[in-house]
């Protein structure tokens, strides 16, 4: 199974991260701060995740640098 690192920049997380719900992810701020879990929404102003203790990180779209995501290959 080969593996990818995707990586989506702030300008363009809304428009390509809407069908990846449950999509484990890391979410690079512009402070250089990084959430890692689990997508539940995105939105044009927030991405909606939460990590591995359930808890709930509401992130402003504007204070993101970028997305990071393993992409697998099921071939």
């Amino acid at each position: 199974m080969s593996k990818r690192l995707i990586r989506i920049a702030s300008k363009n997380i809304a428009s390509e991260l809407t069908s990846l719900a449950g999509q484990e992810l890391n979410a690079i701020l512009q402070s250089g701060k990084t959430y890692s879990g689990k997508l539940i929404s995105v939105s044009n102003e927030y991405l909606t995740m939460y990590d591995t203790r359930q808890h709930t990180h509401k992130l402003a779209i504007q204070d993101l640098f970028e997305v990071v995501y393993d992409y697998k290959d099921r071939n």
